[in-house]
Order: C-alpha cells, then structure tokens, then sequence
C-alpha cells in the first residue's frame, strides 16, 4: 500500500527519482500513464496486471469504455528505474500532467500519483475546502 507524499525534482532529462519507499514497493519497473486528475498514476506490474484484467472484462461495446481503455493505454509506459532510482517520463507524460521541475509523489491506496507542484497545492486546497464527513456518507 503507498501512502505518504514526497517531494522530488525532474530534471531537464525528465528524470525523476522515485521516492525509495514507492520504489521498494514498486519492484524492478513502473507502470506509469495518466489519471483522469490531471496527474500520472504509477503502478507496480503486479498491480497493473490486476487493472489490465479489469479493463478487458468491460464491455468495449461501449463508447465510455473505449474511451477510458484508449486514455489509459495509449499513453502507458512500463520504465525501468537507473541505478540512482529515476525514472525516465516521456516527453508527452511530462506535458499531459504540466510537471515542472519541483513534483509531489502522492501516495494512492494500490497506486502513486505524480502531481506538479502547483497541481498538487491545488488539490490540498480542494481537500482543505470540503466538509469530508458530508462527503463520505454519499460514497
């Protein structure tokens, strides 16, 4: 399970180091794509594989699901990590989700997200502005 947030830098490569504690949990590579919140999700392949299954078991009949399958997979990328625990985003990750040079791994139950600094402030004012208890008894 990830929890926690952590912040790193991306490099003019568009390098990033994983935090060593998502790394560990994360094993030999990152499963990373985007996420309907305007950040990345980044998932271990054992994870993936799970997600993948729910994919195909949804009926691509429907155009929301053809949609939702081409978002997540179109833009999909399984990255090794280098000796100094990054990872190498895509040029069009990078853009997609707007990271700049400061970014916030998040951490997401089954997943990490990637947030933009900026993007990530943001989405702690949206957390800090809700009455979460009258949020809660509607789920």
């Amino acid at each position: 399970m990830f929890s926690g947030q952590y912040q790193h830098s991306l490099d003019a490569k568009g390098r990033i180091a994983v935090p060593a504690k998502f790394r560990n949990e994360l094993g030999d590579m990152a499963v990373v794509t985007r996420h309907v919140d305007g950040c990345l999700s980044i998932f271990s392949q054992q994870t993936w594989d799970i997600e993948e299954k729910r994919l195909f078991s949804l009926d691509r009949n429907k155009k929301a699901v053809r949609l939702l399958i081409d978002f997540k997979m179109a833009r999909l990328y399984k990255l090794s990590f280098d000796a100094q625990g990054r990872i190498n985003l895509p040029a069009d990750l990078i853009e997609i989700a707007e990271l700049e040079k400061e970014c916030v791994f998040t951490g997401a139950l089954d997943e990490i997200k990637l947030w933009s600094k900026e993007a990530w402030q943001k989405r702690e004012q949206q957390i800090d502005n809700i009455d979460m208890a009258e949020l809660i008894e509607d789920l």
